[in-house]
């Protein structure tokens, strides 16, 4: 049974765009607090419905003092505990853990459509760790010690880039690195290999991959694996970093994000509506 969850929602201001509410699903070491930046409201005033949470042990949810006992399983469950206070099937856009987390969500329940962020792969980290270990060993370590003391001061700069453009504002992006926190051990062991996803081809929803050219975390070639694998379209776009909401540039990930939904979600319900009306 999931703990109290910290959950947030916004409303259109105006008549919504789309019948079918978005829920957004965040990464190893953040929180809810990483899509209502920008997402969440920006999302609302697109004419969807959106919801965000933190996983247990994140944000303002129970459960921090066993969040490194805390499974893939058990932030799925999470995920199950939000959607079930929805009565339908969601749109679920999750990034990086979150995307993974929603790829094990599908294994036994239906969406009306997925958009993977910078996603952890079907079958884990082990390839986008070892291309990581191999072209930039500093960033390798310094997301080993993030794990093990938290953002700390000297961790900032390396790891900074890696999440962030050049561009953001130094002080916006500093104060973003200094919500993280520690994720749990053995949800990072899950995806490593301790729990892969099997999802069938012929029985997902309309799937979109949307990653960073440059991405030193989740490689674009892991992207444009994830969509292969998962018969997704996928996106790649420049001049924007792994933490895809965050960036200066976040707009730009969102605003493809909704274009493809327009065509894939809200175009099919438009028609569908003028066929009940004939």
């Amino acid at each position: 049974m999931s703990p109290e969850l910290e959950i947030f929602r916004r409303s259109p201001s105006d008549k919504p765009k789309c019948k079918t509410p978005v829920v957004f699903v965040h990464g190893a070491f953040t929180g809810a607090w990483c899509w209502n930046e920008h997402f969440l409201t920006w999302f609302a005033d697109q004419g969807f419905e959106t919801i965000s949470f933190s996983l247990r042990g994140h944000g303002g949810s129970g459960g921090r003092e066993l969040r490194s006992l805390a499974s893939i399983d058990d932030y799925v469950e999470d995920l199950e505990t939000v959607v079930d206070t929805l009565c339908q099937k969601p749109i679920l856009i999750g990034h990086s853990m979150g995307g993974y987390i929603i790829q094990k969500y599908l294994e036994k329940h239906k969406a009306t459509a997925a958009v993977l962020m910078a996603s952890v792969p079907p079958e884990g980290l082990l390839a986008s760790n070892t291309m990581m270990a191999m072209a930039q060993p500093d960033l390798y370590l310094q997301m080993f010690w993030l794990q093990a003391i938290g953002p700390h001061t000297l961790l900032r700069d390396r790891l900074g880039r890696a999440m962030l453009s050049p561009d953001i504002a130094e002080d916006e992006g500093m104060i973003y690195f200094g919500r993280l926190e520690t994720e749990s051990h053995r949800a990072l062991m899950d995806m490593m290999g301790g729990n892969p996803v099997f999802l069938s081809q012929t029985d997902l929803p309309p799937m979109l991959a949307i990653g960073a050219r440059n991405d030193e975390i989740i490689q674009s070639e892991v992207v444009n694996h994830t969509a292969r694998r998962l018969r997704a379209d996928c996106v790649l776009l420049y001049n924007i970093a792994h933490a895809m909401m965050l960036d200066a540039n976040w707009e730009k990930a969102a605003s493809s994000i909704v274009e493809w939904l327009e065509k894939h979600v809200i175009e099919k319900q438009d028609n569908t509506t003028k066929k009940s009306a004939a």
